[in-house]
């Protein structure tokens, strides 16, 4: 056979890296924005020192809030930060992180909306488009992740 082994993969070859690994899905990317909106929105106003303090009291008018939206967006952060370079070390924190990227996810998913859910409650379920918006796209972030095999596998991915 001239040395060529031919494996089966799931996916096709595009979906892999240079090392075999499963890349993320595409709908992985804006999730994890999605869900770490906070922590991009507090970078943003760090950035723009003078009306930095304004942005955030336009989004979170209760610090407290803000710090709570900053917490439930951790796991999604290190979600993000477990994606690629896992090929090298099958044991490294990295790694495990990437294996748990899903349920890190679908943490920050839950945790996300339980505060939109309460703020809505005291808010009087009162409407507003942006609200509405988050909560339609976190509603369906839940769904994409509890039902997408290309998540589960690329989070089950080792390293060959």
């Amino acid at each position: 056979m001239n040395g060529y082994r031919a494996t089966m993969t799931l996916y096709p070859e595009h979906r892999y890296d240079d090392h075999g690994q499963l890349r993320p899905p595409l709908w992985f990317w804006p999730i994890a924005l999605l869900l770490t909106r906070s922590v991009w929105l507090f970078l943003m106003a760090g950035v723009t020192r003078e009306s930095g303090s304004a942005i955030l009291t336009l989004f979170y008018p209760d610090k407290m809030s803000l710090y709570i939206s900053l917490l439930t967006d951790v796991p999604a952060m290190l979600a993000l930060l477990a994606c690629g370079g896992t090929y090298q070390q099958t044991q490294s924190i990295r790694a495990r992180l990437r294996r748990h990227s899903r349920g890190l996810l679908l943490c920050s998913t839950a945790s996300g909306l339980l505060m939109q859910l309460h703020s809505l409650n005291l808010q009087q379920w009162s409407f507003n488009w942006p609200t509405a918006l988050v909560l339609i796209a976190s509603l369906w972030a839940l769904w994409y992740l509890l039902r997408s095999r290309q998540l589960r596998d690329y989070a089950l991915d080792q390293p060959h």
